[in-house]
């Protein structure tokens, strides 16, 4: 990686860490309140609106904004296009939502659902205008910027959840929360970036986006198959409370992905994108990004994987068994979490290198193995039968992704198992913890903090042996060159 390519990456990097820092520990704090005020079907609920928002946000892009971020030369006409697509698409999706919601209540027993879409649905036209700064600033690599954007409408998002919940608003709390959100994120990143709205078309680009995107869309809409077909079918099967639990075992297992995504991930497609005609710095780049996500994913995940039983009880729950009807499905999907963790890297390098085809395979092949066998997973064993399907079908997709590395940029498994395997050894050491702790039942914060003191120091030992404490003199002397 040229000294200047990775002198921004890693600033940018830095950018999103603090404002992921920031933002996690008020989303943390905010979902604990949230939590303790809300019921399993204030969350089923709006868990369930927010299906058929999201089946239907997965046509409001086309793939469009990552076929602009690619493209090496960018004209304005074509940029413009872009927003026109974008703008019209918008409107319709929004149209079509609202005239549509009534149809939900044939799935979902609870009118209120009807309401709910509608009012989500207005998030369709108003990130219509977002898209144009955001689109320019990712080319230009510029994450300060587009951290802040992020950063304080997540912190209104947050408190407009809470304080409307504890004025007894229930689900419309989320539901408003979600307004907020987009619009002040349109209007933090126009600030941020203004930019001039126009509407022009180019059958040329338009035509060279969406051969682009079509691929991109494709694996988004089967991504969301196989990320929302299992909350569909328990809020259909099951009601909103099972789907509350489950909504809440996922959003919590996933969490660490997310959060490492919003530091590191976001920025890789752009930053691999300009490096995409060097395959050896492109290989070497992303194996040291794999081995920096997979020291701290797991480390995050294996760790409430520990305590989730404390976490229910005490953190969420305040001394009460109100979630733990939750504790088996998260214990599963933290593991569904170091799976995702580790493979979300290979789609940036797959898009870089516009093997677009490859992210429609992996994603067709999750979305075959947890559709055929959903229902008599949720059948027989349950939501945690579901947590468990979903884990095994997104590791499947690996197959294919490790074929595409191991042609493309002749990366070999030792090489893999070198980056990952230190994390591998901690889980584990931490797993051996989880035994220990399940002797012991006694739920109390003490023995909770002493749980992840111990998780902690117990996974950095285990690592620092196992590589021979090679990571942490290269962040030592990362910390110590950006000071």
């Amino acid at each position: 990686m040229p000294e200047s390519l990775k002198a921004t990456t890693l600033r940018n990097v830095s950018y999103n860490s603090l404002a992921t820092v920031i933002h996690l520990v008020v989303m943390a704090a905010a979902n604990i309140i949230l939590t303790r005020t809300l019921a399993p079907s204030d969350y089923g609920i709006v868990g369930f609106a927010a299906i058929f928002t999201a089946f239907l946000s997965q046509f409001s892009d086309l793939g469009i904004g990552s076929a602009v971020v690619q493209k090496k030369e960018l004209e304005q006409r074509e940029l413009y296009t872009a927003f026109t697509i974008k703008f019209v698409i918008g409107l319709v999706i929004f149209v079509l939502a609202f005239l549509g919601a009534p149809l939900a209540v044939r799935v979902f027993d609870n009118p209120a659902i009807v309401e709910v879409i509608r009012v989500l649905a207005l998030n369709f036209v108003l990130n219509t205008f977002g898209i144009l700064p955001s689109i320019l600033l990712t080319r230009n690599l510029d994450y300060k910027k587009i951290a802040m954007a992020n950063l304080i409408p997540a912190i209104l998002q947050s408190a407009v959840a809470v304080i409307m919940a504890l004025m007894g608003f229930k689900y419309w709390s989320l539901v408003i929360a979600s307004l907020v959100m987009s619009l002040s994120s349109c209007v933090m990143i126009n600030i941020l970036h203004p930019v001039r709205y126009r509407i022009a078309f180019s059958r040329d680009a338009a035509a060279s986006f969406i051969r682009f995107g079509g691929n991109v869309f494709l694996a988004g809409l089967i991504v969301f198959l196989i990320f929302n077909a299992d909350n569909f079918l328990i809020g259909a099967v099951k009601g909103a409370t099972d789907l509350g639990y489950y909504s809440l075992a996922f959003n919590w297992g996933s969490m660490a992905c997310t959060m490492i995504a919003s530091i590191v991930l976001s920025v890789l497609f752009p930053t691999f994108s300009k490096m995409q005609g060097d395959r050896e710095r492109l290989k070497n780049s992303y194996l040291k990004v794999l081995q920096y996500i997979s020291f701290g994913g797991v480390l995050v995940n294996m760790t409430l994987f520990v305590v989730s039983r404390d976490f229910l009880f005490l953190v969420l729950g305040h001394h009460t068994d109100k979630w733990l009807p939750a504790l088996t499905s998260l214990r599963i999907l933290c593991f569904y979490g170091v799976a995702r963790l580790l493979l979300e890297p290979v789609g940036q390098v797959v898009m870089a290198l516009a093997r677009t085809d490859v992210l429609r395979q992996a994603n067709l092949l999750a979305a075959a193995l947890e559709l055929t066998g959903l229902y008599p997973s949720l059948h027989f064993m349950g939501i945690e039968g579901v947590a468990l399907l979903v884990t095994v079908s997104y590791m499947a997709q690996y197959a294919l992704y490790y074929r595409c590395l191991r042609s493309e940029l002749q990366i070999s498994f030792k090489e893999l198992r070198s980056c990952i395997g230190p994390a591998l050894w901690g889980m584990l050491v931490l797993s051996q913890l989880f035994l220990l702790g399940e002797v012991c039942r006694d739920s109390s914060y003490i023995v909770f903090i002493i749980k992840l003191i111990g998780c902690t120091a117990g996974y950095l030992v285990t690592y620092g042996v196992a590589s021979r404490w090679r990571l942490y003199r290269e962040l030592r002397s990362l910390a110590n060159n950006s000071i």
